[in-house]
């Protein structure tokens, strides 16, 4: 019989999951494009793990930026781009960081900041206007 994943970081149902299976820690995203739903596991590392768990923010900007590249397999993100996703949003200072979301949601037409807004109680004129801190992000959506 099969040992169940471990959940070790959730938020929201439709929000990204962290796991523990086989002992390999997961990050686990679920993806909405046109008429398909699906999910992507990602391999993640302790002091990752933990910055999900303690930085809700942190949590979110991972979320909606990933989204958006892995709705098409044309916008799929290498495993290097991935890494460096996980590593600027995750582990950067904080002007880094929001100057990494800023391009991410303007190249993306503003869906990131959307995905925020929707998820979160984040302020999308703030967001689109490149401030991402303390800006609800952090706060789920009622």
């Amino acid at each position: 019989m099969a040992v169940p994943d471990t959940v070790l970081v959730s938020r929201d149902p439709w929000a990204p999951i962290v796991t523990e299976h086989d002992g390999r820690l997961l990050y686990r995203i679920y993806i909405e494009s046109g008429h398909a739903s699906f999910h992507r596991d990602f391999p993640v590392e302790p002091d990752a793990v933990r910055v999900l768990r303690d930085d809700a923010e942190r949590y979110y900007f991972l979320f909606a930026a990933l989204h958006h590249p892995c709705q098409l397999s044309a916008t799929n993100l290498s495993d290097a781009e991935r890494e460096r996703y996980f590593r600027t949003i995750l582990f950067a200072g904080r002007d880094e960081v929001e100057a990494f979301m800023t391009a991410l949601d303007r190249a993306s037409n503003g869906a990131v900041a959307n995905l925020l807004r929707i998820f979160t109680q984040a302020d999308y004129r703030q967001l689109r206007a490149g401030r991402w801190f303390d800006m609800g992000a952090g706060t789920p959506a009622a």
